[in-house]
């Protein structure tokens, strides 16, 4: 697969408060790459008591980097962003996969991403 859609930027959430203060959260720069866009399907919500709701937004393949994981920010940003200052997606990490590429055998990072919420 071509990763020509964009630049992908992965933030990981962490805490700057000293130990029993508030939490300040800080987002710290932990992979950039290329990324293509992956096909998906919604399905309907069907809410109930104790499952996780997920919706998913987006799923992109970038390069692989085995330390991406859930609850990961992913900052995406199309070709062609520069003359839209505000066309810079954000979403959450919801599933990541680390496999290889089936054509190329090339090791990626398949990201199914929610957006997030400001």
């Amino acid at each position: 697969m071509i990763l020509d859609r964009g630049i992908c930027r992965v933030y990981r959430k962490t805490n700057k408060a000293t130990a029993g203060s508030k939490p300040i959260w800080d987002e710290t720069l932990i992979h950039t790459s290329y990324y293509g866009e992956l096909s998906f399907e919604t399905a309907p919500s069907h809410p109930t008591e104790f499952r996780e709701e997920i919706n998913t937004a987006a799923r992109v393949r970038i390069l692989q980097n085995r330390s991406i994981a859930n609850h990961d920010r992913v900052a995406l940003e199309p070709f062609g962003a520069e003359s839209a200052p505000d066309a810079t997606l954000k979403f959450e990490v919801t599933r990541a996969y680390h496999g290889r590429d089936e054509d190329s055998g090339e090791e990626i990072t398949d990201l199914t991403l929610e957006v997030v919420k400001p």
